[in-house]
């Protein structure tokens, strides 16, 4: 495989599962001979919580009674790498209890496929062959395929904190820092106005090692009576990757068979035990 198929794949890893400073005043200092202008300029807004940021991401989404409503979804929409005039099809069917299936087809790649019954989670790469994935993996994506993962975000999230404001797009954000479980950290940036969540950083453990992101949401459009980003930009490794999504259908008819383990993976499961 080329240095550059490599790199893609590799970034797959992270752009598939799950589908994650500078104008902050945390940590400013003033001087004595600032108090005076100080004391005469209007009281700085008070920040609010992460969990009041959160609370009104979700009421601006949609409100939590329509994401109660939601028991399974069909997403359909393409992925590329533009600087290497690369694109393909991806399509996602979820459903609750932590039922997942995402399917991404590059022609020239292969197939990146990743899943979850709601116990076994696996992945089937170009690059990495078949695998049940385990620990930080295993849990970050249970996590991503909860219908209900923003309303129960202390289920899976030890801390949220708001730690200032940034600059995004030339519009103000609150800043929150959230760490996971695992000890992961991701810093979340909201829209002040809209509410709406337009960009994450933060570190993802693969199978070959932690890999730094940064995700941006944009074009935000109803689709499935939920307010979401109809295309998302992923910076991996250096590679930007873009994802976006043509369809959303929601309440589809699942069965178990949809979220059946492949063949590979049962054996797996099977020589495991």
């Amino acid at each position: 495989m080329s240095n550059q198929k490599h790199t893609i794949v590799l970034s797959l890893l992270v752009f598939t599962a799950a589908a994650c400073g500078g104008s902050s005043n945390a940590g400013k200092t003033t001087t004595a001979t600032q108090t005076d202008s100080i004391a005469a300029e209007a009281p700085a807004e008070a920040l609010p919580t992460a969990e009041e940021i959160l609370a009104r991401s979700i009421e601006v989404s949609g409100g939590e009674e329509m994401l109660r409503s939601i028991k399974s979804y069909r997403m359909k929409g393409t992925m590329s790498v533009p600087a290497q005039n690369i694109s393909g099809e991806l399509s996602l069917v979820g459903a609750t209890n932590g039922r997942v299936v995402v399917n991404v087809k590059i022609p020239g790649i292969g197939n990146e496929r990743n899943g979850s019954d709601g116990t076994t989670v696996w992945s089937m790469s170009a690059m990495t062959g078949s695998r049940v994935l385990t620990g930080a993996e295993r849990e970050r994506t249970l996590r991503d395929a909860d219908l209900l993962k923003e309303l129960n975000w202390k289920n899976y999230y030890k801390s949220a904190e708001t730690t200032g404001t940034e600059d995004i797009d030339g519009k103000t954000a609150y800043t929150v820092k959230m760490v996971d479980n695992t000890d992961v950290a991701e810093t979340r940036f909201y829209d002040k106005e809209s509410g709406l969540l337009v960009r994450q950083m933060g570190t993802v453990k693969t199978q070959m090692g932690e890999m730094k992101n940064d995700m941006h949401f944009r074009d935000f459009k109803e689709m499935g009576g939920i307010l979401m980003a109809g295309t998302v930009e992923v910076e991996v490794m250096g590679m930007k990757q873009v994802m976006k999504t043509t369809s959303v259908e929601v309440n589809v008819e699942v069965t178990d068979e949809t979220f059946a383990l492949p063949d590979e993976i049962k054996k797996l499961v099977e020589a495991a035990k």
